[in-house]
């Protein structure tokens, strides 16, 4: 087995984990000052100085690096193989929380990048990180300044790392144990059970989405179809996340987005690293570009006169404003449409249910995360439908559904 470099495994340890992992492996602490410093020396070793160690306490100490990294070194070198295990996977281990790289190849000298692609690599992991925190909340095909408050919270916690070479790799560290509010809460109030989420669940929402995003910009390739555009909207594909991508791949020969999963307890697990790789090509811009396009069509608001079968009723009290869904039969491209009516139009609505009358309202159409509503109904008129109804497709298997 090689030597590792001690610094970098000490650059990934705390003096408490590896206190931990020198009790599990047959050491004892046989004194020091707390705070400051302890002492640790081999149980099977315990009467000569050569099995022993100082480990540093005080992480505040100008020394507290190179002493950690002292007792990293004598640990390996005086122990066994348990603790060289446990060393070795803290080497590949990033305590500082979840590692997410991204990677942008450009043709440049070794370790250098254009500097507008940087700005572009910089500004494609930004984006792609809001994306993980607003669609952990919701899911939607254009999000706009929806939940920016859990967006901004996330990237408030994560850390930027060093760049790397090959060809330009932006590291970000997040907090997997870190919770996140969807909303600020004010003074006194109790922390909400509900609408909390962890920096780890919000990390990988940002996988889910990646890997929509192949998915889709793949299904186009394949078949040429937009169906996957809006039926990947429920796994986190947004219009947002069509920006960041390509962000990452404008002016590059390609780049990739890595993110690992890393805790603390990890280095005493045997369990592998969760790693995923998401790679996309420059070939992938333009169709990014259309899915971008049709995403943001989608849920701009337009003035719609639409022809619907009452499916659905919910009214909490009589004589109040109720909701309503529709099947939609013709007006739009929508399958089904949430109204929320007043009273009159509600009590209008219900009979056309009862009778089995379609509906005929206009209003304006928008899209609220899965649901199409429609905003500032009027209904004009109940409609009897029949297959010869002008202008009305009663068989509407055409229609691409949105779920």
């Amino acid at each position: 087995m090689s030597t590792p470099d001690f610094s970098e495994i000490a650059g990934h340890l705390t003096d408490s984990q590896l206190a931990l992992a020198l009790e599990r492996s047959g050491w004892q602490k046989f004194g020091g000052q707390d705070g400051l410093y302890s002492r640790w020396r081999l149980e099977a070793d315990s009467l000569t100085v050569g099995g022993r160690l100082l480990l540093p306490q005080d992480a505040e100490t100008d020394d507290y690096q190179d002493l950690l990294t002292q007792a990293v070194a004598r640990a390996w070198n005086l122990g066994d193989a348990k603790i060289r295990t446990i060393l070795q996977r803290a080497a590949t281990l990033h305590s500082l929380g979840d590692e997410m790289k991204f990677h942008k190849e450009a043709r440049s000298r070794r370790g250098t990048i254009p500097w507008t692609a940087g700005e572009d690599l910089h500004e494609g992991a930004r984006k792609s990180m809001v994306v993980a925190a607003k669609t952990r909340k919701s899911k939607a095909a254009y999000f706009g300044n929806s939940n920016t408050f859990l967006a901004k919270s996330f990237l408030d916690s994560v850390l930027m790392g060093q760049t790397e070479v090959g060809s330009y790799v932006v590291t970000a560290y997040a907090p997997s144990d870190e919770v996140f509010s969807e909303k600020k809460p004010k003074p006194g109030d109790s922390i909400p059970l509900i609408g909390q989420h962890t920096g780890r669940e919000i990390t990988l929402s940002l996988v889910s989405a990646l890997e929509a995003a192949r998915e889709s910009v793949d299904h186009f390739v394949a078949s040429g179809s937009t169906y996957g555009f809006i039926e990947n909207v429920s796994r986190g594909f947004c219009y947002e996340l069509t920006q960041a991508v390509r962000n990452l791949i404008r002016d590059s020969d390609g780049a990739e987005v890595e993110i690992e999963f890393n805790s603390g307890d990890d280095i005493f697990t045997e369990t592998s690293t969760q790693r995923h790789k998401l790679e996309f090509s420059p070939s992938d811009y333009s169709v990014l570009e259309k899915a971008g396009t049709m995403l943001a069509a989608a849920v701009r608001p337009e003035p719609v006169t639409v022809l619907g079968m009452v499916t659905l009723l919910e009214r909490p009290k009589p004589g109040n404003p109720g909701v309503v869904r529709l099947d939609v039969l013709g007006g739009t491209t929508a399958r089904k449409m949430r109204v929320r009516l007043k009273v009159d139009d509600y009590d209008l609505a219900v009979d056309a249910h009862r009778n089995n009358f379609a509906v005929r309202i206009s209003g304006r159409q928008e899209l609220e995360g899965h649901y199409y509503w429609l905003y500032d109904p009027e209904i004009i008129e109940l409609v009897n439908v029949t297959p010869e109804t002008p202008g009305v497709d009663v068989n509407s298997e055409s229609q691409t559904p949105l779920f």
